[in-house]
């Protein structure tokens, strides 16, 4: 007896590769009583295997031990599903879960690369800005209000910018340059980060805000 017909082992393939994720599992183990598919990636550990069950009591329904990660509240959950139907639904269950962690961006790692890009050249000092210093930073501001108005960036990111923007403006009243600038950098890393604007997007701000500060202010 074995664990799957050709036919069933061939849908759950098939829904793998119609996914969005397929590309990612390309470990695969079809043995006559266990199926495990399992990531490139495997310190990840993203794999669904699928177990024949015999409960020992006669049942002619084919029962499945399936075990697989990640799942909804643990890394590695183990299941007992009955008959095909049920397994069926584990496995697209699963591919859900996958789906979304998989696809879910790194804030940690974005927010590490932005403000790697964002590094000052120079220590700013711990004197406040003059009157003359203070008008040409607001006057940078809402250069790059427009800026970022005009960019091709998605309304909530623009809105956001703008009011980071304004506060800025504010900011620069009563903070030294030094704390001025960890609080724009920081300002601007959070909100690059928590937009999960791609590649292309982040960029596009960085290369506003550089052109805004990158003198004087921001090195």
């Amino acid at each position: 007896m074995s664990l799957l017909l050709k036919t069933q082992a061939n849908w759950l393939f098939k829904e793998l590769s119609d996914s969005k994720i397929g590309g990612k599992f390309t470990h695969f183990k079809h043995a006559q009583y266990e199926l495990k598919i399992a990531s490139r990636d495997r310190k990840n550990q993203f794999f669904f295997m699928v177990k024949f069950y015999i409960d020992g009591k006669g049942s002619d329904t084919f029962d499945y031990a399936v075990s697989f990660s990640p799942g909804i509240q643990y890394v590695h959950e183990s299941h007992f599903v009955k008959g095909w139907n049920g397994l069926k639904k584990q496995f697209k269950d699963w591919l859900s879960y996958a789906t979304r962690e998989l696809e879910s961006p790194d804030l940690w790692a974005e927010a590490t690369r932005t403000a790697q890009l964002f590094a000052p050249t120079a220590e700013p000092s711990d004197d406040k800005f003059t009157r003359t210093e203070l008008a040409e930073v607001q006057g940078q501001l809402r250069l790059l209000q427009l800026s970022f108005t005009s960019a091709a960036l998605p309304e909530a990111a623009k809105k956001k910018l703008i009011e980071l923007t304004e506060t800025a403006a504010v900011k620069a009243e009563g903070l030294t340059k030094k704390d001025w600038q960890n609080w724009i950098i920081g300002g601007f890393i959070s909100a690059i980060t928590a937009l999960a604007l791609n590649p292309t997007q982040a960029g596009e701000v960085l290369k506003l805000v550089k052109a805004a500060f990158g003198g004087l202010f921001l090195h």
